[in-house]
């Protein structure tokens, strides 16, 4: 069978349909891509239609598809050794965890590996409870660190909490993001004072000092809708933990390793967390890899008192090895300074955009990872899905305008991630991209706004 045709597309997914259980709420009448290719920036589908990737598949392939750097790390490894049992230390993951330690902020010092963001999130909030001897973590509304019952408890997605007969965590709380765009306390900064911050401040004395093991956050709230805190912001939340002796916990497993234009996101606040987490850019998908990363006084804890956990593939040497050639690949390619680079540069054009398209609300972000904001009145702000829809509604493009731009958008050769049940667009493409692959994307941004406002009256 060729490597495209709209038969072997047809064919892949009957198959998917048949053997994979489905991801996320049904969509009568729509089907997802089945890729099959991919190269730099673009990926290709069994029926061979090109696509621009604008969000670096799910926002983890930083260096590109296809690059050769990791492919060769892994298959030397692969030659060397496969595996190792998590009861043996194996060259790759020392000599990772040493890389981590001398690149990550400040005291930052020893890692424990996993398989994903999730499970180092998982690991965080375990060693967080354990060396503090407190179960409560206090986390975002509207986030995301994973899916796993204590990730999605942790995380104040509405959409991962409330399907019906989900067991949540109670211990797990939750203060409003510093989103000012939409201030939940209907203030404006910097003239509040950053109430937002000392909100959490309130929130611990409310739950009890002695009961709250950390506070977990991403230091740009992706879920929410890419939310850029004030300055000032990062700074005093540290305080606040510093002075109720709480842990300081940042989930950097979309914003970590050159995303920003930083190799860390906390870099730009001078703000040095308890704990790190990273996933995603760590190896840029190429293989799984999560990783916890933990200061010397929480290190020194754990050296003597042990740490009860692990999984199969902990410290997994092909994924260790995988991610020092990454890592060093950022380094010689300077991927962080190119991501600050061209990240002013599409800002600015998004912005420049502003004036021709009414719906752009807002434009936010660092480095590449950005958000883009769609209402229907830039006054007001209301958002471009319609308050009255219900939820089979909202998944119908001649109803949701958002529906239909996501769909469309898609349809003329260009990949965006978005906020579910918002009107809140994700672009965080790959820090290879160049100045012409990025007009290239925009023209097609703007025509599918174009073509939105058109079909909506907007």
């Amino acid at each position: 069978m060729n490597q495209f045709s709209e038969k072997k597309e047809e064919k892949l997914l009957n198959d998917a349909k048949a053997y994979l259980v489905q991801r996320w709420e049904p969509r009568p009448g729509h089907e997802p891509i089945v890729m099959v290719k991919g190269e730099g920036v673009h990926m290709w589908d069994a029926k061979g239609k090109k696509y621009l990737d604008f969000i670096s598949q799910l926002y983890n392939v930083h260096i590109g598809m296809g690059n050769r750097v990791p492919i060769e790390a892994a298959k030397k490894q692969l030659d060397d050794l496969a595996y190792a049992s998590p009861s043996y230390y194996n060259e790759p993951q020392i000599e990772l965890a040493k890389k981590l330690a001398q690149i990550t902020p400040d005291d930052l010092c020893q890692t424990f590996f996993g398989n994903s963001g999730t499970e180092a999130n998982e690991v965080a909030i375990k060693l967080a409870q354990l060396y503090r001897e407190a179960p409560k973590i206090i986390s975002f509304w509207d986030a995301y660190h994973g899916s796993t019952y204590a990730m999605v408890s942790v995380g104040g997605s509405a959409r991962n909490r409330q399907a019906k007969g989900l067991s949540i965590f109670e211990e797990f709380k939750h203060i409003a993001s510093p989103y000012c765009y939409r201030c939940p306390y209907k203030k404006t900064y910097p003239e509040c004072g950053l109430f937002c911050a000392e909100f959490l401040k309130y929130t611990i004395e409310k739950e009890g000092e002695n009961t709250v093991a950390a506070f977990m956050a991403e230091p740009i709230c992706s879920w929410a809708g890419q939310v850029v805190p004030p300055d000032g912001y990062w700074k005093r939340i540290r305080e606040i933990c510093d002075e109720k002796n709480i842990l300081m916990i940042f989930d950097e497993v979309m914003t970590g390793f050159a995303r920003t234009g930083k190799m860390f996101a906390c870099e730009h606040w001078g703000v040095v967390p308890d704990v790190e987490t990273y996933a995603k850019g760590i190896t840029c998908g190429y293989v799984p890899l999560g990783a916890c990363v933990i200061n010397k006084k929480m290190a020194d804890h754990f050296n003597e008192k042990g740490f009860p956990h692990s999984y199969t593939y902990s410290g997994h040497a092909v994924s260790c090895a995988t991610a020092l050639a990454v890592i060093d690949y950022y380094e010689k390619e300077k991927l962080a300074d190119r991501a600050a680079k061209m990240g002013a540069y599409m800002m600015d054009e998004l912005r420049g955009m502003m004036d021709r398209a009414a719906i752009i609300g807002d434009v936010r972000g660092l480095g590449l990872f950005m958000g883009v904001e769609l209402v229907k009145d830039r006054d007001s702000k209301e958002s471009l899905v319609p308050k009255e829809l219900d939820k089979d509604e909202k998944k119908d493009p001649e109803k949701n305008p958002m529906q239909y731009f996501t769909d469309r958008v898609k349809e003329n050769g260009l990949v965006l991630g978005s906020s579910w049940g918002t009107s809140i667009l994700r672009m965080m493409p790959a820090l290879i991209i160049t100045k012409e692959q990025i007009d290239e994307g925009l023209q097609i941004l703007e025509q599918t706004l174009t073509e939105t406002m058109k079909k909506f009256n907007l």
